[in-house]
């Protein structure tokens, strides 16, 4: 059964408790809430590997998947996100990846030794990077003196300005995260819950790109290769990406992104073909039939594109892949509406690992 099958099938069993949902939010009954969101969120993990969880928000309700960083959650998420019913939609405010401060960042608690910490009790240094237009970020709390362990300091950190950013910021403007004993009077600082809207604000301020999602961040890779090799995904002189893992992996031949994402039932590939024009125009032209099956996979959820690459001989349109069933025949009809012009072919990464 596909990914977008199971997606579907979640979103199915959601609606047949909304209701019951929104009533305990409103009610504040967590006693009956809990299990009812403990079996969706079982399914999700199970299925997509992301968390899911449900909030009241000022009177606004809001369902979230909490796909960490792996790229592999986060296209899923984002699928389950755009296979949602337009009876949830209407109703609902959907995340598909942790957004800052929300209720779990706000009830979030730490025990270290004998006392028990919120984000209230935790501060942001930070250094800027004007020319990488990223954040260094230092996480302080008195407390953290009484901890032995660096490398649980560390994690503690990571975790916590992550739940106090959300995932798309912090993948967009946090360059390294580290801890403090003691504060640093010459950075700037500020508590971690107003940390959001001091970094947002700096980012407005000083013209830093702004994503809708963390699906719109992109890599750059130029592979040290000999460019005399015009064969299959050998010939790359660029490579743009949102999944630079599995940009990495695979160049050195590992597949776990690759097995990663068909334990979800679903698959990585790309679509390529010979480049027509031998010189600039086949970036141009490359970009033009990008936006094409990125429209395409807008209407259709099937799957979506996530990057590609020009190469000596070949262009090349990564896509996360939901249904290979469903896209075999969505590509096979855009084949044909491309005939005349381009001859489009399709192949698994995990070929060319072989």
């Amino acid at each position: 059964m596909s990914a977008l099958i199971k997606g579907n099938q979640f979103w199915k069993h959601f609606e047949q408790q909304e209701a019951t949902i929104r009533q305990c939010l409103i009610n504040q009954d967590y006693e009956t809430l809990f299990p009812i969101v403990e079996a969706l969120d079982e399914e999700v993990y199970e299925n997509f590997g992301t968390h899911f969880f449900v909030e009241n928000t000022y009177g606004e309700f809001e369902a979230t998947f909490d796909t960490g960083p792996n790229k592999t959650c986060q296209y899923l998420g984002n699928m389950l996100v755009r296979l949602a019913p337009n009876g949830i939609t209407k109703k609902w405010i959907l995340h598909e990846t942790l957004p800052p401060l929300s209720q779990k960042a706000i009830q979030a608690q730490v025990q270290i030794r004998d006392g028990v910490y919120t984000l209230s009790d935790f501060y942001a240094f930070y250094e800027v990077d004007d020319n990488s237009q990223t954040v260094s970020v230092k996480i302080y709390c008195p407390a953290f003196s009484l901890i032995d362990n660096d490398e649980n300091k560390r994690l503690m950190s990571l975790y916590l300005l992550e739940l106090a950013l959300g995932q798309k910021e912090y993948e967009a403007y946090i360059s390294n995260v580290t801890y403090l004993d003691q504060p640093d009077r010459n950075l700037k600082f500020c508590e971690l819950m107003a940390f959001y809207d001091t970094l947002c604000d700096m980012a407005e301020e000083k013209g830093w790109k702004f994503y809708d999602s963390a699906l719109d961040i992109y890599s750059v890779y130029q592979p040290y290769q000999d460019f005399a090799h015009d064969s299959l995904r050998k010939d790359m002189k660029i490579i743009f990406t949102t999944n630079p893992l599995l940009i990495e992996t695979t160049l050195e031949k590992q597949g776990d992104v690759l097995l990663d994402m068909e334990a979800k039932q679903g698959e990585y590939g790309f679509i390529y073909y010979s480049n027509p024009y031998n010189n600039q125009q086949d970036a141009i032209y490359r970009q033009t039939l990008t936006k094409q099956f990125s429209d395409m996979f807008e209407k259709y959820p099937v799957a979506r594109v996530i990057g590609g690459a020009m190469g000596k001989s070949y262009s090349y349109i990564d896509v996360a892949i939901f249904d290979r069933q469903e896209f075999g025949k969505l590509f096979a009809r855009i084949q044909k509406q491309l005939r005349d012009n381009v001859k489009l072919h399709y192949s698994k990464f995990k070929d060319v690992l072989k």
